[in-house]
């Protein structure tokens, strides 16, 4: 893992500050299964070549990142700045003196790069089963909901289902992704971009323009 050696070597003269951000919709990025906070646990800590003991990748939608590792002696180096990417490439640090450039491949919860594999984690307690309290809004079909439910798995899979007062039900299941208060359900044909407020064990959900408003609790 020589790469890993450069950046925490690039790490230590590369601070850089993030602009401020812009991600009112989320869905308008064009590689969304990068976004989020990416964790690499050395399985050698002891490792004269690899000295550090975790790495923390963050990446966000107005294209900054910040990279946090924690070396052997508990110490940790950090760098931030701009990136960017396509299909294939991702390169940290545009606007550095020496920007990193790494292929990539990344589903919904891994992520390799140059051959190091990242797992993604939730930064909150959103992974649960939920269900709703009261569902309302503008949309007519929010009118008619009975009950919702909606359970989301640590690995950023989810299962949403609705029940409509005349007893039909719908359920969809896909992956998900989250920035700030912003989930996004993403499956076959279809996608939600909604706002939360998680507090404790009770999930608020709120569609754009107050089409739909949900409140569930927790059920496990």
């Amino acid at each position: 893992m020589k790469w890993l050696a450069m950046l925490i070597i690039f790490c230590s003269f590369s601070v850089v500050s993030s602009p401020s951000r812009d991600n009112n919709d989320l869905t308008h990025f064009d590689q969304p299964f990068l976004l989020g906070d990416w964790y690499l646990v050395n399985p050698e800590p002891d490792n004269e070549t690899d000295s550090f003991l975790a790495i923390k990748l963050s990446l966000e939608s107005n294209y900054t990142f910040s990279i946090d590792i924690q070396k052997s002696d508990y110490s940790v180096e950090h760098w931030s700045g701009l990136f960017s990417a396509n299909e294939e490439t991702l390169i940290l640090g545009l606007n550095s003196e020496d920007p990193q450039i790494y292929d990539y491949q990344s589903n919904h919860n891994k992520l390799n790069l140059n051959g190091v594999l990242f797992t993604k984690a939730l930064s909150n307690g959103l992974a649960g089963i939920w269900s709703s309290v009261t569902v309302s809004g503008d949309d007519k079909q929010a009118k008619i909901i009975n009950q919702m439910d909606l359970i989301l798995q640590p690995d950023f899979v989810f299962t949403f289902r609705v029940r409509s007062d005349a007893g039909d039900e719908a359920i969809h299941s896909g992956v998900y992704y989250t920035e700030d208060d912003h989930l996004v359900l993403l499956y076959q044909n279809g996608e939600h971009d909604t706002t939360y407020t998680l507090t404790e064990d009770e999930l608020t959900l709120e569609v754009e323009d107050g089409d739909m408003f949900a409140v569930l609790n927790r059920i496990r």
